[in-house]
């Protein structure tokens, strides 16, 4: 594959993080991803919200298989 054909299927994101102190002794991470191509932003709190925002752009902008999305989120695992 081409470096031309491989920016094609690429995306790109900024993610700014940041600490709002803590409850119950843990830290609480708050964010922000933007879609540059598209300029959508989405906040979040906590890492585990991060990797569902980000596969949702992905599959909306990139067209990401249904396949690829159900395996990164653990749909169908037991």
């Amino acid at each position: 594959m081409s470096d031309k054909e491989q920016l094609s299927d690429s995306q790109l994101f900024t993610l700014r993080v940041w600490l709002e102190g803590e409850v119950e002794g843990q830290p609480q991470w708050r964010g922000k991803l933007r879609h540059v191509p598209s300029g959508e932003i989405r906040h979040f709190r906590g890492w585990a919200a991060l990797i569902p925002l980000m596969l949702d752009m992905l599959r909306r902008y990139n067209r990401l298989p249904t396949a690829v999305n159900q395996k990164e989120s653990g749909a169908g695992e037991m």
